[in-house]
Parts: C-alpha cells; sequence; structure tokens
C-alpha cells in the first residue's frame, strides 16, 4: 500500500512539473522559451521610431501639408509605427481615434502629430527620436492572414529592467486607400496643389486593434528584469474590403499622472 502510493505522488508530481506557466514572461538568459512557434524572433534595442497624425478627410491643411509630413515621418523611420488616425466625419474613423487622442491630444485641431512623446511638427522630430540611441526594450513579430482573421506572434525583450506597467500595442494599418477627386466620401481635402497628378492616397490608416477599442493594447509585463521576454500571440479580425492590411506593433511604460501616461518605448513594422 505505501509502494502504491509513493507511486501515485511521483506521478502527481510529474504532471505538476510539466504544466505551462500562465505567465508569458521568460528570461532568455536561462534558455527558457515557452513557445516554440516564437523561438525564431529577435527583438532588438536598435529604436525603429513612432509617429502619429491625427486627420481627416475633411480638413484642408491636413491635405495641404500634413500628409507630406506624415510621409516625411515614414521616410525617416521605415521600420517603424507610422499611423493616421481619422478623426468624426470621416469615414476612416473609429474608437482607437479617441482613444489615442484621450492621452496624446490634438491639442485643439488637426493635423496634429505626436513622434514619440513629444507633440510636434518639426521636419526633424523623427531623426532626433532614432538618433537617441537604443531603446529599453524591443519587439518583434510574425503574422499570417487566412480568411478574414490576422494571427500575429509577438516577442517583446527587455534590454534594461523597466519599472511599472508595460503595454503592448498590436494595431492593423492600411496603405493605399484612393483619396483623389473621383473617390466619393474619401476624396481629401486641400490637396489640389500639393498633389497636382490627383493621386492621392491614404496611408497608415488605424484600422484595428489586438484589443477592443484600446489603442494601447494590454498590459504585458510588471516592473520587469533586464533580458526577460514576452511572448503573445493575437488574433484580430479583418474587414475583406480592407487592401493588404498589415500589423504594427508598439511597447509602452505606463506612468500614471504624467502626460502622456503611455511612455513611448520602441516598436516595428514589418510589411
Amino acid at each position: 500500500m505505501k509502494k502504491l502510493s509513493f507511486i501515485l505522488l511521483a506521478l502527481i508530481f510529474t504532471f505538476a512539473s510539466c504544466t505551462k506557466d500562465d505567465d508569458d514572461t521568460i528570461d532568455d538568459n536561462n534558455d527558457n522559451n515557452n513557445d516554440g512557434n516564437t523561438s525564431t524572433l529577435a527583438p532588438t534595442a536598435t529604436q525603429n521610431g513612432f509617429a502619429i497624425n491625427y486627420t481627416a478627410t475633411w480638413c484642408t491643411y491636413c491635405g495641404k501639408w500634413g500628409a507630406e509630413l506624415i510621409h516625411d515621418y515614414s521616410d525617416g523611420a521605415p521600420n517603424g509605427a507610422i499611423i493616421a488616425g481619422h478623426a468624426g466625419g470621416d469615414p476612416m474613423t473609429n474608437s482607437l481615434y479617441a482613444s489615442f487622442t484621450n492621452d496624446r491630444t490634438t491639442g485643439g485641431g488637426i493635423p496634429s502629430f505626436w513622434v514619440g512623446d513629444s507633440k510636434t511638427t518639426a521636419s526633424g522630430a523623427m531623426s532626433s527620436l532614432i538618433a537617441g540611441g537604443d531603446a529599453a526594450a524591443g519587439v518583434d513579430y510574425t503574422y499570417e492572414v487566412s480568411g478574414n482573421t490576422m494571427t500575429i506572434k509577438t516577442k517583446t525583450k527587455f534590454f534594461s529592467a523597466l519599472s511599472g506597467d508595460i503595454f503592448l500595442s498590436v494595431l492593423v494599418l492600411e496603405d493605399g486607400i484612393n483619396g483623389n477627386s473621383t473617390a466619393g466620401q474619401y476624396v481629401q481635402g486641400g490637396v489640389a496643389t500639393s498633389y497636382p497628378n490627383d493621386d492621392y492616397k491614404h496611408d497608415y490608416v488605424l484600422r484595428e486593434s489586438s484589443v477592443d477599442g484600446e489603442a494601447y493594447g494590454e498590459k504585458i509585463s510588471s516592473s520587469p528584469a533586464s533580458g526577460a521576454s514576452v511572448e503573445k500571440t493575437y488574433t484580430i479580425t479583418l474587414d475583406p474590403s480592407w487592401n493588404n492590411p498589415y500589423p504594427v506593433a508598439i511597447v509602452w511604460q505606463f506612468a500614471a499622472g504624467n502626460a502622456p501616461e503611455y511612455k513611448y518605448i520602441n516598436s516595428l513594422k514589418k510589411k
């Protein structure tokens, strides 16, 4: 009887030791990996840059100079998350616009820009952000689309210890939406002089988030140590009318009472 009890206890211990931890934080220095599907992901500390432009089809200045500036920022950060959030009264608006502006305000008008944690329209803002050196964290991801579902597998790695809560945004964007004079409700105001060939396209359009209505995503870690990493998988339902949608990922550090409260750390765009 004692022998049987010992065998049962041994079996219970074996099964318990094989149970996957619900916490997705791992320590790369110990070569642990809790998801073989993301083992090839390799985040780096390279600062990729981030910018968001608050815009609208009915905004003349958004077409005259806002579109040109956001494209300039994109040229300066080819691997960074460059986003166009469309305001109310625009066919491309959604709840994510308000989610972003609640923390990164428009200042009362559009076009309005944020580069990193600075509200600015300075032409050199993106180069200054990137020239600031390596980031405290980096993110890498793979994605695939099957039908109307996009699956994104992410890995966030911390290269310095951080305090407080860390959030990850996984957002879906769309480029190349026709905004010329024949585009109906999508016609962009103010582009007659800057786009004389009547070939305007809406790019970087903010479409969807991995967390419904939340532009800043979800908390993935709290006070992570240097060397720690977090692996997550997200599924996002796509509208079949979207043309070649693609994801971007952004890492934030939450700092309550600050402006903005979600402090930018790093981002990545892969198309």
